[in-house]
C-alpha cells in the first residue's frame, strides 16, 4: 500500500513539473514575440491579440503572467535593458585603455545599426509614446539611459576625474544621436561619425 501511495505522488510531481516547463516556454514565446513586434511597430499600435496570435499563446497564459499590457511592456523593456547593457559592456570590457573602451561602445552600435533587425532604440521609442514622466514605462526607459551614463562615467572616472560625469552624459547623447540618425535617415555610418566627435570631447586626435 505504501508503494502504491508513493507512485502517484512521484507521477503527479513529474506532470506538474512538465506543465510548469510548458507554461514557462509559453511565457518566453509571448515575451519574445512581444519584444519583436514592439521593436518593429511600436507599443501602442501593436495589440495584444496580434501578439497572442503570432506567439501561439492563449489569452489565459497572458493574464497568468501579465495582468495588463503595461505589465507586458515593462517585462519586455526590463529584458531588453538586461541584454543591451550586458552586451554593450562586454564589448567595452574586452578592451584595456579608457579610449579603447569608449570606442568599443560606438563600434558595438555600428554593428547593431547594420543588423537586419535594427529598428531604433526601444527605450527612446517607449519614452516618446509614454511621455508622461510618472509613467512606469517612461521611468524604465529613463532608468536604462541613466544606467548607460553611469557605466560610461565609471569607465572615465580614473582618467578624467570630476569631468567624468559630464563627459559620460555627452558621450551618451552622441550615442543616442547616432541611433536616431541610423534609424530615421538610414545613416549606417552614424556611429563612426559620432565617435569622431567623441574623440574631440576626450581630447584625442
Amino acid at each position: 500500500m505504501g508503494q502504491f501511495l508513493r507512485l502517484p505522488v512521484r507521477g503527479g510531481r513529474a506532470i506538474w513539473m512538465e506543465n510548469e516547463a510548458m507554461a514557462a516556454d509559453k511565457k518566453e514565446a509571448l515575451v519574445g514575440k512581444a519584444m519583436e513586434l514592439f521593436a518593429k511597430g511600436g507599443y501602442t499600435a501593436i495589440g495584444i491579440d496580434r501578439i497572442l496570435a503570432e506567439a501561439g499563446v492563449a489569452k489565459m497564459t497572458l493574464y497568468k503572467y501579465f495582468p495588463s499590457k503595461t505589465d507586458l511592456i515593462l517585462e519586455v523593456l526590463v529584458r531588453r535593458d538586461d541584454y543591451f547593457r550586458n552586451s554593450l559592456m562586454a564589448a567595452a570590457e574586452r578592451k584595456k585603455s579608457t579610449a579603447a573602451k569608449i570606442q568599443a561602445l560606438f563600434t558595438w552600435h555600428e554593428e547593431w545599426f547594420r543588423r537586419d533587425d535594427f529598428n531604433g532604440c526601444m527605450f527612446i521609442n517607449a519614452a516618446a509614446e509614454f511621455h508622461e514622466r510618472d509613467s512606469p514605462i517612461h521611468q524604465v526607459a529613463a532608468r536604462h539611459k541613466q544606467l548607460i551614463v553611469d557605466y560610461i562615467e565609471g569607465v572615465l572616472k580614473d582618467e578624467y576625474g570630476a569631468r567624468a560625469r559630464k563627459l559620460a552624459r555627452q558621450i551618451n547623447m552622441l550615442l543616442d544621436g547616432a541611433i536616431d540618425a541610423a534609424h530615421v535617415i538610414g545613416n549606417p555610418n552614424a556611429a563612426a561619425e559620432a565617435w569622431e566627435a567623441a574623440k574631440s570631447l576626450l581630447g584625442r586626435s
